[in-house]
């Protein structure tokens, strides 16, 4: 999935949402993000407070080139393919 994607198909969405990721039907909390060559790199931490939908879009209101969305696993970083709204949150995979 691209930044802008999920810029434009969450615009009218809840500022407040909490990001989460989401594999193997468990959820792990979205804390921070990284720029690198084209790639935003969104980091889980199981016992973090969760970024809201509002702080990843000022994080990003100045990213302007093509980027792809990706998160940081234990085996290494992985593409974001879609999100879905569950429970009041935000969940990536």
């Amino acid at each position: 999935m691209r930044l802008i994607d999920f810029n434009l198909s969450t615009a009218d969405l809840d500022r407040q949402l909490p990001l989460f990721w989401e594999h193997d039907q468990q959820r792990s909390p979205i804390q921070s993000l990284n720029l690198t060559d084209h790639q935003l790199v969104l980091t889980q931490k199981k016992a973090a407070k969760p970024m809201t939908l509002d702080q990843f879009s000022a994080r990003t209101r100045q990213i302007s080139s093509p980027t792809g969305l990706y998160v940081l696993t234990a085996t290494g970083v992985e593409p974001l393919f879609g999100y879905r709204l569950s429970d009041g949150q935000l969940l990536l995979g």
